[in-house]
């Protein structure tokens, strides 16, 4: 039986900004320190059942390789213009170093060589049986030892150096254990989720303080020197390494085999991803398999499409009867736009690679070349590289293919089109595509028209500090924080028209998906100068499909320099109701959340946004960081912390900021309905929300029912209707909820009595998760 030797060295490795950093890590030969390549991060094995070991990137073994990663699909969709059939278990899968694929049954045996002079030793958490972590212990430095184990169920698992935690793993000694069926090489596990390719993504956070202490043979110690990681890696490369848009064009095409997500547009069913609507093709998209091995919280943003998420931590949640953890989790499959990894989680979903839901019919008929989208984590400091360099840390882009090869008219799997490239990281930051008044494709007429006008004003915050706030005000309600609501029904055509007068400016429809031009996002459009109108349509519902409709709560945002400008203040909500259903009316005075979903109370509907402020960010330039200085935005050290919002259909005008401390809430009887709240997470921290009732005990009165802009699901029938919790008889009831930067949640207050609660929102640190500042929200039921 083989044995993988795995050699632990040290060296230094150039960050994307061109520094030179001090890393450790897991290699597959015995280098020095001083060596100019120094192996610290092995290359893709696969280690098989029969007890071979393969240097491979790909698996299935022998399966076909889709070119630049991007699988070619079946054939075109009859039922669907300009979509395809995803081939059934067909292509094989690129993995990025650091990866060891396992099969089930083979036993995975690894001699640990520690080249270094400090202890050191290999830990595969969650690995062992019961899910216990197993290691091969401290290995003495110029040893060796042999670590083996029976390789666990089919999963994604994390393996570090856990010595001096978190200070190894921080330093490199990192990388990733995917587990497969090969009898089920194209499922999650035996009976689990289907897709067509899968994808390994590794974030990582560097902290070079921390390395230049350990290069000089000394021990970091993580309380007298707390880590503030200035480098955010995803698979091991940043910003615009990780979109492959560098002059090494070998490199490029090797981040888009394994790390940037590509296909062809198909219909997707999250109900059942194995349905076959022709011969060999399934109605599924492609495997997101997300593992922090970084120190700090994350939250992965896809642009374009949300997410189907199928299992976090190896626990698979369920399509019925699903449920709230103590911790404020929701265990039950669910659509997300924003998905938050903590440190050592592991979550998976499927990126379904559809239409874009909002996207007009006339441009998705129109287009004649790729889309590409970003997908990039949300605590928008990990979007820094060195204190600045925006975009430059901790992101992606995926594409949906268009590109047909000209003999058969099929889609193929083509080199993309002459693209823009970038000397360095300097060059792409500092050179974001500008446009002054650009047109819109395909203008149609609105039905909503809204001009969204820039601001910048100092203003009384409710703590008596005073901060310049950048954002955007509608109408005449006034200039106010956050930005105006902005209100529509599923099925509206949309026009937003952004004239920034300062600067250049864009507006990011957050988790509404049209076509990359009405994205609001610079490096996949442009950013406006002079004035633009976007234009996009919410996706109407169908009664019991889970596939479709856009009711639910968003917020829109700046997406140039955006930890900068976000946290200035340009952001607002957007409220996305379903159209009125004549064959059954409302009572007056309700409204109902999605197609299928409750009714609940106009009057007492409230938005709750927790934000925070640090100073020192309202007093830099717009630009700061974009031309390579150290600008600090790595480090947010917020010193202010709100409830911004209020009851949504009584929201004062004036310039001001809207603020909350207080609500109503309904109490259920005959001729009352809940009150709705809609929670959206501005801040760059998480939060963690609990319910109490007059007396300080926990209360179990918020019922959840939608996040990230879509309802909550049981779908255990593959061919039939989904149907949501409430209706199901399986309400998702709590007294706490975990939430994330720019995560939404919306949920009904069902208070069983008159009297008063409290709505706790704690904000937490994003690395200690320490309690930095606890804010309340009365509520009195009535």
């Amino acid at each position: 039986m083989a044995i993988l030797d795995i050699h632990i060295n040290d060296g230094f490795v150039p960050m994307v900004d061109g520094s030179l950093v001090y890393h450790r890590g897991f290699g597959d030969r015995r280098t020095a320190v001083n060596d100019p390549k120094p192996a610290l991060a092995m290359s893709p094995r696969v280690i098989r059942a029969n007890g071979l070991v393969m240097a491979s990137r790909t698996y299935p073994l022998g399966a076909p390789v889709p070119p630049l990663g991007r699988p070619a699909p079946l054939r075109s969709d009859p039922a669907n213009p300009r979509q395809f059939l995803a081939r059934r278990g067909y292509w094989a899968s690129y993995f990025p170093d650091r990866t060891l694929i396992a099969e089930t049954g083979s036993t995975i045996q690894i001699m640990v060589h520690n080249n270094l002079s400090q202890p050191h030793e290999i830990r595969f958490h969650r690995a062992g049986a019961g899910g216990a972590d197993v290691g091969s212990g401290p290995v003495a430095p110029g040893k060796t030892k042999l670590l083996s184990f029976r390789a666990p169920a089919p999963g994604t698992y994390l393996f570090t150096d856990p010595g001096n935690q978190p200070v190894e793993r921080t330093l490199g000694l990192y990388g990733g254990l995917v587990v497969i069926d090969p009898a089920n090489a194209w499922r999650l596990a035996a009976g689990k989720a289907e897709f067509e390719r899968q994808w390994l993504w590794l974030c990582h956070d560097v902290d070079s303080n921390w390395a230049r202490i350990a290069s000089k043979g000394q021990t970091v110690n993580p309380l007298s020197t707390p880590a503030v990681p200035d480098y955010f890696t995803l698979n091991g490369f940043s910003g615009f390494q990780s979109l492959a848009i560098t002059q090494d064009e070998a490199f490029n095409h090797r981040r888009k085999e394994d790390t940037l997500p590509s296909g062809h547009p198909r219909e997707t069913d999250v109900r059942n991803f194995s349905a076959s609507p022709s011969a060999g093709s399934i109605r599924s998209g492609q495997l997101m398999r997300m593992v922090n091995a970084g120190i700090v919280d994350h939250q992965l943003h896809y642009h374009g499409n949300h997410v189907w998420t199928v299992r976090a931590n190896g626990i698979d949640f369920p399509r019925t009867n699903g449920r709230v953890s103590p911790q404020g989790d929701v265990i039950l499959q669910q659509w997300e736009d924003t998905v938050q990894l903590q440190p050592l989680e592991r979550k998976e979903s499927i990126l379904p690679v559809r239409r874009p839901p909002e996207v007009i019919d006339e441009v998705w008929n129109g287009r004649t070349e790729d889309w590409t989208y970003p997908m990039h984590c949300h605590a928008e400091l990990s979007q820094t590289a060195h204190g600045g360099l925006y975009p430059g840390g901790l992101l992606s882009d995926w594409v949906l293919a268009d590109q047909p090869v000209p003999e058969t008219g099929l889609p193929g799997t083509v080199e993309d089109d002459a693209h823009h490239t970038f000397r360095s990281q300097v060059d792409f930051a500092s050179d974001q595509p500008q446009e002054g008044s650009p047109e819109t494709e395909f203008k149609l007429k609105p039905d909503v028209s809204v001009e969204f006008d820039f601001f910048n004003r100092e203003l009384a915050f409710p703590d008596g500090s005073r901060h310049e706030v950048w954002s955007f005000e509608i109408g005449d309600l006034g200039r106010q924080l956050p930005g105006s609501t902005l209100r529509l029904t599923e099925g509206q055509l949309f026009h937003g028209t952004v004239k920034p007068s300062k600067s250049v400016h864009t507006i990011h429809w957050h988790g509404i998906e049209p076509d990359p031009r009405n994205d609001g996002v610079g490096h996949t459009s442009f950013e406006v100068s002079g004035e633009y109108t976007y234009q996009w349509r919410p996706d109407v519902a169908e009664r019991g499909n889970p596939n479709r409709g856009s009711a639910g709560t968003y917020f829109y945002h700046c997406h140039v320099n955006t930890p900068l400008h976000v946290q200035y203040g340009m952001f607002g909500a957007v409220i996305i109701d379903p159209p009125a259903n004549p064959a059954a009316p409302t009572p007056a005075g309700t409204r109902r959340h999605s197609a299928d979903g409750p009714l609940y109370d106009i009057a007492t509907e409230t938005l709750l946004a927790p934000y925070s402020i640090d100073p020192r960010w309202h007093d830099l330039n717009h630009a700061a960081g974009l031309s390579g200085e150290n600008a600090g935005l790595n480090r947010f050290e917020p010193k202010h912390f709100f409830v911004l919002g209020g009851a949504i259909a009584s929201r004062p005008k004036g310039d001001r900021v809207w603020a909350i401390s207080q609500m109503k809430a309904n109490v259920a009887r005959a001729g009352k309905y809940p009150t709705l709240v809609r929670m959206v997470n501005v801040d760059y921290f998480p939060t963690l929300t609990k319910i109490t009732d007059a007396a300080g005990r926990p209360a179990r009165i918020a019922e959840l029912i939608g996040h990230d802009g879509r309802p909550f699901w049981t779908t255990p029938n593959p061919a039939g209707p989904a149907v949501q919790p409430t209706a199901a008889g399986q309400p998702l009831l709590t007294d706490i909820i975990k939430s994330g930067a720019a995560e939404k949640f919306d949920f009904l207050l069902r208070p069983p009595a008159p009297g008063n609660y409290t709505i706790t929102i704690q904000f937490l640190h994003w690395i200690t998760s320490k309690v930095l500042a606890t804010r309340t929200v009365t509520v009195t039921a009535a």
